[in-house]
């Protein structure tokens, strides 16, 4: 295994960046926010009523982007300008509309601006106030009308998110014509991005990502890789994140061109996250040179269970590690592998809460060929797709993590199997085994059940009661719609084994006003 690394005021100086400036310490952080930009351009801009005005498009358009009153009478009206987050306002100016312009007598008499954070929306806060206005353009920096000021007497940031005008005078003959509110600030720029990509000489497995980084609260910082094999085209940035140091590259692989993209974020505008080093495993030796997948059949009936059988075509050189582990992304209950139409040995573990089933092979596969796992599934959604990896145990032995390498999807087949028919009941038939059960005889009682049409994770619990309803055991999982498996090792809260006889169990599924229960009896024997 290899390391790339990408740190230090030289390291980051080469990189691309936008919104981000180099700290002479190290760090890449924000980049101080330009007392000119605007930070009120493309924001929301709404009315006492709640209407969109066009007062925060840049632009001043007679008819199209100015407000026109159309009516002398505006005491009161008021215009709020939405941020998107709260930020260190120091100046407010207020255009002119377009009728304004041609017709000077068009301008704000009086004038009240207020500021209010994200936390307190209804508490206004005055940044600054002229009851008196002669001027068409309005700019707090000209007019000396900020609230809070220094003992120099300039201005102070004032927090918030919502910049509101209100009109405090009017003309009994002339209307008022607006073309935008701009609203400027201090501190650092809420987004910034540092990117850049990786030089490879040859086509690589990418292994563990890792970074240093320093976020105070209300920041963050997002790492992301992505990767093609120099014919298809680069994913999109959103469908390659990153949320912690130390993942796997999810991409497929090898990749012979590699991108990197830091996104910093803040909420705060005089905080900024900050990257010190990040860090790319990548090995030069493959699992193998190309593995596709593909499943068959690609449809099933939503709530039952299918038999599938997943094909792997395999192309491996004698240089690569060879394959030694399987990872699919659905929970599969494994039947058979066969590899150029021979079985296999194997070990298999299925993870309903993570929907993955991993797969160790008996024996390494060192040729290319044909690999089929059989196994069944249940499928609830309309399109499921099913990824592969596979692994090597000498590359874990050896670095102490397993380097999946990423599978493509056949170009003539697909790993996504449709759904059809009827969306399930939300909670289906339990499957209950063994009946009796036995503490000694048996390591425990399995529950096995399918739970539908959850659109959030929920908790689904099983309870074991007595028969005269004192409770005995309570288990419970938190997840989505998926199938469940439950066991019970017939001992009660305290760890004691249940004395024989028949007990109650129910399954619940609380999902909001959709709750669901089953209960059921079974037997304890000695």
């Amino acid at each position: 295994m290899r390391i790339w690394a990408l740190g230090g005021a030289e390291g980051f100086s080469q990189a691309a960046l936008q919104g981000v400036r180099v700290h002479p310490d190290s760090l890449a952080i924000l980049a101080p926010l330009d007392e000119e930009e605007n930070l009120a351009l493309g924001r929301a801009a709404v009315d006492e009523f709640g209407k969109r005005v066009p007062l925060s498009d840049g632009s001043a358009e007679v008819g199209r982007s100015e407000w026109l009153s159309g009516t002398p009478n505006v005491f009161g009206r008021t215009f709020t300008v939405d941020l998107g987050l709260d930020r260190a306002v120091t100046r407010v100016r207020i255009l002119p509309g377009g009728t304004a312009l041609a017709k000077p007598e068009y301008f704000i008499r009086g004038y009240r601006l207020e500021i209010a954070t994200q936390l307190q929306p209804d508490i206004w806060h005055r940044l600054a106030e002229q009851r008196t206005n002669f001027v068409l353009t309005v700019d707090t920096r000209q007019d000396s009308t900020w609230s809070v000021v220094d003992s120099m007497g300039r201005p102070l940031p004032s927090l918030g998110r919502y910049v509101r005008l209100t009109l405090i005078r009017q003309d009994r003959s002339n209307w008022v014509a607006l073309g935008d509110i701009e609203v400027f600030g201090t501190g650092y720029v809420s987004r910034g991005e540092i990117a850049g990509e990786f030089a490879l000489e040859q086509p690589v497995n990418v292994g563990q990502i890792r970074w240093q980084e320093q976020v105070p609260p209300q920041t963050a910082v997002l790492v992301q890789l992505r990767g093609s094999n120099g014919i298809q085209e680069l994913p999109a940035w959103d469908e390659t994140a990153h949320t912690s140091g130390g993942e796997v590259f999810a991409g497929a692989e090898p990749v012979a061109r590699l991108q990197y993209r830091g996104v910093m974020q803040t909420a705060d505008p005089f905080a900024t996250p900050a990257l010190r080093r990040l860090e790319v495993d990548y090995d030069p030796v493959l699992v193998a040179q190309e593995v596709l997948g593909a499943v068959v059949p690609d449809t099933a009936r939503k709530g039952v269970e299918t038999a599938l059988t997943y094909r792997v075509s395999i192309e491996v050189d004698p240089g690569d590690y060879g394959i030694d582990l399987l990872r699919l992304d659905a929970a599969l209950a494994v039947e058979g592998i066969r590899f150029k139409g021979v079985e296999l040995g194997y070990e298999w573990h299925s993870s309903a809460e993570e929907g993955r089933t991993f797969i160790a092979l008996r024996e390494r596969l060192g040729t290319s060929g044909m690999l089929e796992i059989a196994g069944k599934a249940v499928f609830l959604e309309d399109r499921t797709a099913i990824p592969l990896a596979v692994g090597s145990l000498e590359q874990e032995q050896r670095d102490g993590y397993v380097n999946w390498q990423n599978a493509r999807e056949a170009s003539d087949a697909t790993w996504t199997v449709r759904g059809f028919g009827a969306p399930p009941e939300l909670l289906s038939k339990v499957d209950l085994s063994p009946r009796p059960f036995s503490p000694f005889r048996d390591e425990a009682v399995n529950f096995r059940f399918v739970v539908s049409n959850l659109q959030e994770n929920t908790e689904v619990a099983v309870e074991v009661f007595t028969l005269t309803g004192e409770r005995v055991r309570r288990l419970s999982q938190v997840g989505g719609a998926r199938l469940y498996h439950f066991e019970w090792d017939g001992r009660d809260h305290d760890g004691r084994i249940a004395a024989p006889g028949l007990y109650l169990y129910e399954i619940r599924v609380e999902a909001g006003e959709n709750a669901a229960s089953h209960t059921g009896t079974l037997v304890v024997a000695y």
